[in-house]
């Protein structure tokens, strides 16, 4: 008899190691089922691109080679053409330290040396600005979906080339949120003169791609 108690526990005891198995087999996979459930009812992002130009002979940078002297408030428009640019003068102690764009302008021949030159009465004197012209790139991208997207960890592509963060545009790094139903406006120098003909963005594994006018 002694011999058979024994042998009912060992197979007792066997039982109850492989129903706990069981059991934490289980609850692993109703986890796993929850979490998979959960990941698939979050809100999938979704988000459009409503154009994207390139600005050809436009000014994408400019070179302060003297300041001059004596400047008060006042704005600069490329020398001797009826263009669109315009910038704000930035000055300090009368000379001018900078420019604020307002607008790149379109269309200079890129054949041609261009200077700044103020607009209307100024007292100052001995300004020098050159300016740089190449191709700029406008696009528009809507938030289509229900959460916030960061351009923080936003990518755009151009023809295939090496990936420009949202955040870091012709301006500089600017980081922002787009939320729901928001158009975020971006602009960047494509290099030198060249076109883009396509371009892609991803955000948070989502890629939308479309053509450059």
């Amino acid at each position: 008899m002694g011999s058979v108690a024994v042998g009912a526990m060992v197979v007792g005891t066997s039982l109850l190691v492989v129903f706990a198995l069981a059991m934490a087999t289980l609850e692993a996979q109703v986890d796993d089922s929850i979490a998979q459930i959960e990941a698939s009812a979050e809100p999938i992002t979704q988000f459009t691109i409503e154009n994207a130009n390139n600005v050809e002979g436009a000014v994408v940078s400019f070179t302060i080679n003297n300041g001059g002297t004596g400047y008060s408030a006042g704005q600069v428009e490329v020398n001797g053409s009826a263009g669109s640019f315009l910038a704000d003068l930035v000055i300090s102690g009368g000379t001018v330290t900078g420019l604020n764009i307002l607008d790149h302008g379109s269309s200079y021949l890129y054949a041609s040396s261009y200077f700044l030159e103020v607009t209307g009465p100024n007292t100052g004197s001995n300004l020098n600005i050159s300016a740089t012209l190449g191709n700029l790139v406008y696009l528009n991208v809507t938030n289509d979906g229900s959460t916030d997207l960061a351009t923080d960890f936003s990518w755009l592509f151009s023809d295939g080339g090496s990936p420009l963060n949202l955040s870091d545009g012709h301006d500089g790094y600017q980081p922002t949120i787009i939320f729901p139903g928001e158009t975020f406006q971006f602009y960047y120098d494509s290099g030198a003169q060249a076109t883009v003909s396509r371009l892609a963005i991803t955000i948070d594994g989502q890629t939308k791609a479309t053509s450059v006018l």
